[in-house]
């Protein structure tokens, strides 16, 4: 049997060793095998977890013992959400110009079109004002400055009341309290009737007459004003009674000349 020699290289090769110590190198792989860096550690997850909820719930807790802290939170947070907006609004707004100063210039820039074939319209003619006749206008002598005089009603008198009688005739309203009317002694009465009569012929229309100028305790207290709004001629008055230092006002009345308008007519 005949031997056959070959040569072999004592010297050592680089890639005599590749793949002995690299862990990613070729090598045989198993089902199931990760390729890739490995996970983390599921014990891991869990205590990040537990620290997050752990401070989420702490907070909680020191804002619901704190007021005053849960104040400025909110008011933080509100804060920051109002400059967000802020933000966002100055951002926007620019856009938003932008766009309107675009749409102004394209707007201004397209000539408006116009038909041809479609006639135009007749401009509208004025029409003719009305002449002023001068009968419509009311002259300047017919304006009277003076108010319109409007007498006053007669006032209603039971014929079978011999107080509201006794009343009219002195020129005491007739409407007056019936208390009061009762009350009024003969001399009262009297007294009334001068202090009537007398304003109407002597006092201004701006004064105040009082009858009996002594004032005693049994007797009652008369005093006579003028109000406006009597016809020339006429004088319309109000009476304050003063009795037993009750004091009652008497609707308004008509003289003129020196008949109660009522007795006139």
């Amino acid at each position: 049997m005949m031997a056959f020699r070959t040569q072999r290289s004592t010297l050592d090769s680089a890639y005599d060793n590749f793949g002995a110590e690299d862990p990613y190198a070729p090598g045989e792989l198993f089902p199931g095998e990760r390729i890739g860096t490995p996970l983390p550690h599921r014990g891991r997850k869990l205590l990040v977890h537990g620290l997050v909820i752990l401070i989420v719930f702490g907070g909680g807790w020191a804002l619901m013992q704190n007021p005053a802290l849960l104040d400025w939170s909110v008011a933080q947070v509100t804060a920051a959400y109002r400059a967000l907006e802020r933000q966002m609004a100055d951002r926007a707004e620019p856009a938003t110009i932008a766009a309107a100063s675009a749409r102004l210039s394209a707007s201004a820039a397209k000539p408006p079109t116009m038909d041809p074939l479609r006639p135009l319209a007749p401009l509208p003619v004025a029409e003719a004002a009305a002449p002023v006749t001068t009968a419509s206008l009311p002259s300047a002598a017919s304006k009277s400055d003076e108010p319109r005089v409007t007498p006053l009603p007669p006032p209603s008198v039971d014929p079978l009341d011999a107080l509201q009688k006794r009343a009219d005739a002195v020129g005491l309203h007739p409407n007056l309290s019936r208390v009061l009317l009762a009350q009024l002694s003969p001399e009262d009465y009297r007294n009334a009737e001068t202090a009537i009569r007398t304003a109407i012929a002597e006092t201004p229309d701006t004064g105040v007459f009082a009858w009996p100028r002594q004032r005693k305790p049994e007797l009652a207290h008369f005093q006579v004003r003028f109000v406006a709004g009597a016809a020339p001629g006429c004088r319309r008055y109000v009476v304050t009674i003063t009795k037993d230092r009750w004091s009652t006002t008497a609707l308004p009345m008509e003289r003129c000349g020196t008949q109660p308008v009522h007795a006139r007519r």
